[in-house]
């Protein structure tokens, strides 16, 4: 009889069945890890921060404590102007106004204005112009007046984070790719401009 065990007329190789076992359970790991991404740092993805809610305040209220700077979510303000349009601003905006966008699936790119090269503040200017015409307009340039955190860029979405020395547009894109309306709330939030 080897060893396959008969039952019913039906032969049950019990080493397949355990090199079957083993397989099926490594694709599982491979897949959660793909998903999660580890946590670490990838290419243009970013690094995944620890959520801190979504509770909503009322404007003007300071919120936090935050987990990173900028913030990936937190509290944030919910009144008529919050979550903001998208687009260029040309004035330091509250994250606490701007982490109401992230909720809606946005991406907030952040520049401080004593770090960052004026060559690069166009560039990414004309790539929020631009993009906000897409059908990913989801997407905000404003200077930072928060604490310093150490690069002339971060991009935020929701739980994410990546910080540039320079626009790297690539890398942006990327990021805009992989984060894009993931989020707690995706089909919300101020509408396409110009429409």
């Amino acid at each position: 009889m080897s060893r396959r065990l008969r039952s019913g007329g039906l032969g049950i190789d019990w080493r397949l069945l355990a090199v079957g076992g083993v397989l099926g359970i490594g694709a599982i790991v491979v897949v959660l890890v793909l998903i999660l991404g580890g946590g670490g740092s990838q290419a243009g993805i970013g690094t995944r921060q620890p959520d801190d809610g979504r509770t909503h305040i009322a404007e003007g209220t300071q919120g936090g404590p935050y987990s990173s700077i900028p913030a990936t979510s937190g509290p944030h303000w919910i009144s008529a102007t919050a979550p903001g349009p998208w687009g260029v601003y040309n004035t330091a905006q509250p994250q606490e106004r701007l982490i109401h966008n992230l909720e809606h699936g946005g991406i907030v790119i952040w520049y401080q204005p004593s770090k960052i090269a004026a060559a690069d503040l166009t560039t990414l200017t004309n790539f929020v112009q631009q993009q906000v015409t897409t059908e990913q307009f989801k997407v905000i340039l404003a200077p930072w007046s928060g604490a310093d955190f150490g690069h002339p860029v971060a991009v935020t979405a929701w739980d994410w984070l990546l910080y540039l020395e320079t626009a790297d547009l690539d890398a942006i894109k990327t990021f805009i790719g992989a984060h894009y309306e993931q989020s707690p709330e995706p089909l919300g939030g101020p509408p396409k401009p110009g429409t």
